[in-house]
Parts: structure tokens; sequence; C-alpha cells
């Protein structure tokens, strides 16, 4: 496609989804533009794939799903395009058609049984990255657009009161707790409900009522900035806080580098005692050998600083630090990190650290590093390729900039945006 004949289609898009203002894609480069063309196809065939069963799934169907709806939603915010949005609803609606519904406490409806069983159970990040996010960013589209509206409001509506509801079903299993001045957190369910007779079933795993993994509660604070930004609801942006109030008291500090475990135990469920600080654990605190598990960590870091919560600037300047001084090999044209830890493994897929992409909102270097891998993987056609380059694009709509991005977009009493 010429760049005369990609700039007409892009108008046309713009024109015919009657967007008032001109979309990212409009504002985008012409190769990012050309790029955008290239992952389109590909993010429909995506969504078109005959979609999975989870009772005949094991414990990837959460991300294999959620890869394909994700994508939808943030190509439509990236392009207005509706084509995403129709491929969106329907796939969306089989997903929710997948969830078991407790006959009489509906707290316990969940996406379960699954082949894993309870080894891996239910867990809050598989709500979050199936339900709650791809959900809310639906919301958040048709909310804002009048046409949308007609066309889906009523949907949207009760997909989002779904949201609300299922969010808060974790407190209701007794899963948070709020530790006062020392934060707050989540501990994994105790119990999983019998799908036959809705009996509530109690767990055998080493995990049951263990705290739960920071790289899920962090993979929650997307949907928990999303729901915030949509009602304004403090109780949103307090159990953000709360959240990293815990999270950050457990980084380990100094003059190089900040680090942290996977895991810590604070809960009496974490000791085989049943008694905090007596006896050994159930499971260990310690770094993990998958680096992508901090990029999340670090993704709900800066979520958090762009609402204005909890962190300030020294924060992400340590983060910075880490990344790309302490963790980064200083390869330029084939960039290497080590773990958080400072070790590296060169063999086999562990072991070894990630570029933490969420720091392009601060940092140009960040950026180039991360044009570098998507060239690497794009051109190996590694496995969702597409839909890191689609985060790469919208981060690249965006300027370099130490400023929150959300802090205005909170709504007042009465329905308008600070």
């Amino acid at each position: 496609m010429t760049r005369i004949t990609l700039a007409a289609a892009v108008m046309a898009l713009g024109l015919a989804c009657g967007c008032a203002e001109r979309t990212m894609l409009e504002k985008a480069s012409h190769a990012d533009q050309r790029l955008f063309a290239e992952l389109k196809p590909i993010i429909l065939a995506e969504a078109a794939k005959p979609p999975l069963v989870l009772g005949e799934s094991h414990e990837g169907y959460f991300w294999l799903m959620s890869a394909r709806l994700v994508p939808l939603m943030k190509a439509y915010a990236y392009s207005k395009d509706p084509a995403f949005l129709e491929a969106f609803v329907p796939l969306m609606e089989q997903v929710l058609s997948q969830r078991y519904v407790h006959p009489t406490k509906p707290e316990w409806s969940a996406w379960w049984p699954y082949k894993d069983g309870d080894a891996t159970a239910i867990l809050i990040d598989h709500d979050a990255i199936l339900h709650f996010v791809p959900v809310l960013m639906f919301v958040q589209e048709v909310r804002s657009d009048p046409k949308l509206r007609e066309q889906y409001g009523a949907t949207a509506e009760g997909w989002f009161k779904d949201v609300e509801r299922s969010i808060r079903a974790w407190d209701k299993r007794n899963c948070w707790h709020d530790l006062g001045p020392m934060g707050g957190w989540y501990t994994n369910m105790t119990h999983v409900p019998d799908t036959k007779t809705g009996r509530l079933v109690k767990r055998t795993s080493i995990h049951a009522g263990g705290t739960t993994p920071y790289n899920k509660i962090h993979a929650l604070f997307e949907a928990l900035s999303l729901a915030y930004r949509l009602t304004g609801d403090p109780w949103y942006r307090e159990r953000i806080e709360k959240c990293c109030t815990f999270f950050q008291r457990h980084w380990r500090v100094d003059a190089k580098h900040a680090e942290w475990n996977y895991r810590d135990h604070e809960f009496p469920g974490d000791f085989v005692s049943g008694a905090v600080g007596k006896g050994r654990t159930r499971t260990g605190a310690f770094i993990h050998p998958k680096g992508g598990y901090y990029a999340l960590d670090v993704q709900g870091t800066v979520t958090a600083y762009d609402l204005g919560v909890f962190y300030s600037r020294k924060h992400i300047e340590k983060l910075l630090q880490t990344n790309l001084e302490f963790m980064w090999m200083g390869d330029q044209k084939d960039p290497k990190f080590r773990k958080i830890s400072g070790t590296y493994k060169a063999e086999g897929k562990y072991d070894k650290g990630y570029l933490w992409t969420a720091l392009a909102h601060f940092s140009p270097k960040v950026r180039d590093l991360w044009k570098v891998q998507l060239d690497q993987v794009r051109s190996s056609k590694r496995w969702m390729w597409w839909a890191a380059t689609l985060d790469y694009l919208i981060e690249m709509s965006q300027p370099v900039a130490w400023e929150p991005r959300h802090t205005k977009d909170i709504p007042r009493p009465g329905g308008r945006s600070r």
C-alpha cells in the first residue's frame, strides 16, 4: 500500500466512525500506520478462531483467551475501527458463557473448573485478564461515544455491573486483608465451589490461604484503575493504595537497584502451623526465574503512578536505574537483561530479565530498546508479537513525560472529570 493510499484509508476510517477527534492511528507516523495495517488482519484472525472451552482446557485458557480479547479493545482504542468491536462482543459473550454460576451465592461464581484443578484453582489474575480488563475497556469506549452507547449501551452497562460485583466478590471470599497503616493484600482462596452441588469444598493445595504473588495482584491494577476512572469511586483508589503500601515495603533497595520476591509470607495460611512467623512455610519466598513476572510488577507500579497513587518520581527513577543500569547488559543491537537479582543464564527460557517496557512512559532509552526488541520478535514471528507491537504503537502515541496520565480522568460527583 502506498503512502497516499494508506493515508486516505486512515482518513476514510476516521470519517466512517464519526470520530470528532483524530485517532491515535491518524496522528501516527506513516511507518506506524503501516505497522498497524499489518497487525489488523492478524488480530481479527486470532479473534475469529474457534474459542476454547474452559472444561477442556488447562490454566493457559485464561492467557490464550485474554490474548484474543484485549488486543481487540486496544486496537479499537487506537484506530476506532468498528471491526474490532464487532469481533469483541460475540467473543466476550462466549467467554462469559463458560463461567460457572453459583445457584445461591453469586460471589462464588467463577471460571471453574478447568483441567489443572486444585493446584491453581481460581486466581484473581484469571478474572482480571479474562473478564475485568476487557469489559472495562469496552465500557470506557462505549460511554465515550453516543453512537456506541446507542448500539452497545445496555450490554456495556450490564457487563459493568457484573464486573463491579465480581471485583468485590474477592472480599466476600475472605481473600482481602486490610493491614491498617501496613497496607493490605490478597490471599488465595481456601475453598472452591463444587459445581454439581454448590457446596464449598476446602482446598488441599499448599497455596490455599497463602499470600497471593505480587504479579497476580498487579494484573488486577489495570482493572482497578479503569473502574476508578469510570466511576470516581474512592474504593478503587484506596484498594490500589493499600496494595502499593504492602508491596513497596517489601522492596530491598541499595545504591544500584531495587529488588523484591515473587511473594512474601504475611498471613497464617503461609505457615504449616497456621500462625504467622511460627515454623516452616508452605511455599517459598524467592526471586522467580520468570523475569516477565517482574515486568508485570513494574507495570502495576506505573499504573498506580498514573493515577497519582502512592508512588513518586523517586520510585520510578529507582526502577529505571534498576532496569537500565543494573539489569541491562549493554548491547544496543541485541538487548539482554539480567534478572532483578543480577544473575543471568544464557540457556533456556528462564533465569533472565526483561526490558520493563512500562517505563517507556518516562524514558526515550527504554523506547529505543523496545523498538529493537520488537523488530526481532516481529521478524521471527514469535508468539503474540502483534500484541507487543500494538502496545508499542499505543505508547508511542504519547510523549515521554513525568506527568501522571490519568489524574484528570477521574469523575467528580456529578459525572465530570477533574
